[in-house]
């Protein structure tokens, strides 16, 4: 029976995702954080790995990027910060040969521009906001 209004199949689950959706409503996320959890809920069920990070990299490149919303940058920031932390403890890790300390070395360098070119967008729209809106 293909009857997409079939109530006898189980929907525990989709009664637990439509709940956690409201839930979320309710207490004011973002909607961004709404369509990752989403998208996180879809992976888990579809079995397609990746699935919401797939979701996550198109929201931060346009949401965050080209449209200049400040969750998806605010994010991705924090992402960075808490990788670089990651990098600079096992930078200093003296278990570490040369090789693999230069290595890390890049990795932080190429942390440290992102976190930066982040907080100068997140600047630039910020300071977009306050101004007064031209040719009203």
């Amino acid at each position: 029976m293909d009857d997409k209004n079939d109530i006898t199949m189980p929907h525990g689950i989709q009664q637990n995702i439509k709940m956690e959706l409201l839930g979320m409503i309710h207490h004011g996320e973002s909607p961004f954080k709404i369509i990752g959890h989403m998208a996180k809920y879809l992976e888990d069920v579809s079995g397609e790995a990746g699935y919401a990070q797939i979701i996550e990299d198109n929201l931060r490149s346009i949401y965050g990027i080209a449209l200049g919303e400040t969750y998806p940058l605010d994010a991705e920031l924090h992402d960075v910060i808490e990788r670089g932390k990651k990098l600079k403890t096992a930078y200093e890790n003296d278990a570490n040969s040369a090789e693999v300390k230069k290595r890390i070395e890049f990795a932080l360098i190429r942390h440290r521009k992102r976190a930066e070119q982040l907080k100068i967008l997140i600047q630039q729209k910020e300071e977009a906001d306050a101004s007064p809106a031209e040719n009203s």
